[in-house]
């Protein structure tokens, strides 16, 4: 028999291999990562059922928020309260008269008649190029 092949097992029976060792490491620290990648993607889940909770409360206040809002407009336009503040406040505001007022129709195209002094425009959206 070689002389590195003989081996006495009771003088080395304390002796630890390393790469066995070292697979039962590799193999904790694989299952003890997979442990925390899952914990963690828990607590992200719970983080996001927190936002989405707390997105969905907020939007709830705001629908509530404009309703009321549009009631307090609604009773802020009418004629009554209008013609109150405008007393109130001195606004001086009357109504217009007949001639002020221009009725429109559904089918109809509203084109205003140029006023009699003023030039006429042709295309009111296009805009004059100085020289």
């Amino acid at each position: 028999m070689a002389h590195w092949m003989r081996t006495n097992r009771r003088r080395e029976s304390g002796v630890v291999h390393l790469w066995p060792v070292m697979k039962w490491i590799g193999v904790t620290v694989l299952v003890a990562s997979g442990a925390m990648l899952v914990v963690w993607q828990q607590t992200q889940n719970a983080a996001l059922a927190r936002g989405i909770e707390e997105c969905r409360l907020n939007m709830e206040k705001k629908r509530r928020d404009n309703v009321q809002l549009g009631l307090q407009i609604a009773q802020l336009e009418k004629p009554e309260v209008l013609e109150w503040k405008n007393q109130v406040w001195r606004l001086g505001l009357v109504m217009p008269s007949e001639n002020q007022i221009v009725r429109v129709g559904p089918n109809d195209r509203f084109t205003p008649s140029p006023r009699p002094g003023t030039r006429a425009v042709r295309n009111p959206g296009a805009v004059a190029l100085r020289h």
